[in-house]
């Protein structure tokens, strides 16, 4: 009698606390049932409590509405995360309009066009915005301006900065006027404050990517965090300088995630600048490759944790961290989760920094290049592994035989030792590559089931590193160009050594006389197109000594007094281009899957399921298995038991089975859906929203659509 009694009484506790639980379940859904912010909240969640579209009814999902913006151009990328306050969603068009529109019928209601004040064109991929009482002002950044709009007018708030406007350039404790600098990916409110990262140039003119926060009412400048430390500050021992030369990047330029509550920010930096050779900043170079837990009212900081030590790979912490509360048998850890470009998914104690993973830290292979001093050792397994970290013979293509001898042959060429092997005069295969692993799209944290869905990439790329000092014809340093100095500093990473051009995205500069005059390639370079960034900071000089080696005119300007200038006290060495490590055709040369999408339990640290992201439909017509393609943009769960998520070159955009990865609903939107989606509901109804650009740099056709889906009304 006694045990049964007892039963009935642990029957009741279990029914108590699974209900307490379920309540707890359904009240952290209802905290994510809107789309306020870039990524959703403050701490980049990536997710959404609606579930009125599920697992039984998505097949049924068509467009509610696309708008147009109007303004694509070739080569002009939206990769715009649209937010929506109450019955408005803000969008970004190609040429980085603001767009406010109705967000239930997809029709215009103003727009905001930066180019009035000479700024155009770039990335954009979302806003951040600050609330008192009933007005709500948007923040945008084109070019190296910051505006303040008005969110129900478009108007520029004149109390705002410089009527209604930041320059980025300043307060950042170098002449305004040489800096080039943008903010691509939304900064963060908190209180009054309004804080922010920056995109920097990766080349040798980089500029530096410190931390700021300013008022959000007014504009005033309030703090300073430096990324890379000035004399007296911690890790300022970390970078062994040299002297005449610019130091640069360090930048967060993926976006900040905050915990309210704790009043910190987390700021997930970029490598240091130049992106593939650190002889001109021996040492550990903090806070690069770093999160960087700050005090978001003062700035100072609580502590940091360097992922990757002196960064010659470009494996920048590529989005804001994912602030995570995770559920133990000692209480509740608050954590953090950070995608890297390395395929891992490092998890911290946000209030300590301390790894909450088992990590090694192991010897990593030299570099032999003159100059150079890559860190002897870097820490491995840092995290949940997504993807494959280094190539060897047995992981190459096997998608025909011919592909694979292919492979294995070129394979032999380059220089290999696993993951970290530095860059190369001969050229040295990377896996994962600058692409990622995982990229700016970020991860989606589904609170209430602890899992986490990410998409990746799994590319190789050729990392091989040609001295600056070089000229094709051996006539070295005296005989080089200044502008060809210039050029291969800050351009050749995207075009090539040689002009010759990378892809559809990164076209080839040859003959571009015949396309460009004077004038508006000088446009191009100091504003931007596109995936381009401006280079503002260049000086008269510079600019036209850049332009005559383009343009194919003879230089009037000393070769010799420039180039010993811009070489400053040390040899320069850049990448000879952004170059995927293929087959023959062009595909990926390691074994499938190159695109996958994933799911990872967090109470295990375990992937639940991994699936083919995307397929080549030539492959699919050769009766390939699906391969996964590379993706940009990033996936959003829902309480529905959905995934969405576009990305992928074939222009799908898919609903996935959180349970299993099988895709339940697919649709062809009319270009890319190279962004993060947002999901939101207007009167009772839910939206499945997608900036469909293309452009972007798998080489698909420029467009200028949003569409949203919905189930369809009774």
């Amino acid at each position: 009698m006694l045990r049964t009694t007892n039963s009935i009484l642990v029957l009741i506790c279990l029914a108590v606390v699974f209900s307490c639980s379920q309540e707890n379940n359904n009240s952290k859904a209802k905290d994510y049932r809107t789309w306020e912010h870039y990524r959703a909240s403050k701490t980049a969640a990536q997710f959404s409590g609606l579930d009125q579209i599920n697992k039984e009814n998505v097949h049924l999902l068509q467009p509610a509405w696309t708008f147009h913006t109007g303004d694509s151009k070739e080569r002009t990328p939206m990769e715009c995360n649209p937010m929506i306050i109450g019955k408005v969603m803000y969008v970004s068009s190609p040429q980085l309009d603001l767009i406010a529109l109705d967000a239930e019928k997809g029709t215009e209601l103003w727009r905001f066009d930066p180019e009035v004040f000479g700024q155009s064109g770039g990335v954009n991929r979302g806003f951040f915005h600050y609330k008192e009482g009933e007005r709500i002002r948007i923040f945008m950044a084109v070019g190296y301006y910051l505006f303040a709009i008005d969110g129900e007018s478009g108007e520029l708030v004149s109390e705002f900065g410089e009527e209604g406007k930041l320059d980025l350039r300043k307060n950042l404790g170098v002449d305004p006027e040489s800096l080039s600098i943008s903010l691509s990916t939304p900064g963060i409110v908190f209180g009054d404050l309004l804080i922010i990262g920056s995109a920097t140039g990766e080349g040798y003119d980089a500029s530096p990517g410190h931390i700021r926060a300013y008022n959000a009412k007014t504009g005033n400048f309030e703090w300073i965090f430096h990324t890379i430390p000035k004399e007296g500050e911690v890790g300022y021992d970390t970078w062994r300088w040299q002297e005449g030369e610019n130091y640069g990047g360090t930048n967060n330029w993926g976006g900040l995630s905050l915990d309210e509550e704790q009043g910190w920010v987390y700021v997930s930096t970029g490598s240091p600048a130049y992106d593939f050779y650190g002889g001109n900043r021996i040492g550990e170079n903090l806070f690069g490759n770093s999160i960087v837990a700050l005090d978001a009212r003062t700035g100072e900081r609580k502590w940091h944790y360097q992922a990757v030590t002196h960064d010659i790979w470009d494996y920048d912490l590529p989005c804001a961290a994912t602030l995570v509360d995770l559920p133990t048998e000692n209480g509740t850890v608050k954590a953090l989760v950070q995608p890297t470009k390395m395929g891992e998914l490092i998890i911290l104690d946000r209030i300590t920094g301390e790894s909450l993973m088992d990590m090694e830290v192991k010897n990593a292979p030299p570099s032999y290049v003159p100059g150079e001093v890559a860190h002897p050792t870097q820490k491995f397994n840092q995290g949940i592994t997504v993807v494959r970290q280094g190539l060897d013979s047995t992981s190459l293509t096997n998608i025909s035989a011919e592909a694979n001898a292919y492979a294995k042959n070129e394979f032999k060429k380059y220089r290999n030792e696993g993951m970290y092997t530095p860059p190369s005069l001969e050229g040295t295969i990377t896996n994962p590559a600058t692409r990622g692993g995982m990229i700016w799209g970020g991860a989606s944290y589904d609170p209430v089931n602890q899992m986490l869905y990410v998409n990746a990439n799994e590319i190789p790329m050729i990392l091989q590193l040609r001295n600056i000092s070089e000229n094709q014809d051996g006539k070295g340093l005296n005989g080089m160009l200044p502008g060809r100095s210039t050029y291969l500093s800050n351009c050749s990473n995207c075009h090539g050594a040689d002009l010759q051009g990378l892809t559809d995205a990164f076209p080839s500069l040859k003959n571009i006389k015949d396309r460009h005059s004077r004038e508006s390639l000088a446009k191009i370079i100091t504003q931007g197109n596109g995936l381009m960034p401006a280079f503002q900071g260049f000086n008269k000089e510079k600019l036209n000594a850049l332009l005559d080696y383009l343009l194919e005119v003879e230089p009037v300007s000393d070769p010799i007094h420039d180039i010993k200038e811009e070489a400053g006290a040390t040899d320069r060495y850049v990448l000879q281009g952004f170059r995927l490590f293929t087959d023959e055709e062009g595909f990926p040369a390691s074994m499938p899957p190159w695109g996958t999408l994933n799911a990872i339990d967090l109470t295990t640290n375990t992937i639940k399921w991994k699936v083919p992201l995307g397929e080549y439909p030539k492959l699919k017509e050769r009766g390939v298995a699906p391969t996964g393609t590379q993706n940009f943009g990033g996936c959003v769960a829902t309480a529905g038991g959905l995934v969405f998520m576009g990305g992928t070159p074939d222009e799908m955009f898919r609903a996935f089975d959180v349970s299993t990865g099988e895709i339940l609903w697919e649709y062809k939107l009319p270009f890319g859906g190279y962004a993060v989606p947002s999901i939101f509901e207007v009167e009772g109804r839910q939206y499945v929203v997608i900036a469909a650009g293309g452009a972007n740099r798998l080489g698909t056709p420029a467009g200028d659509a949003y569409v949203a889906f919905a189930l369809p009304e009774n």
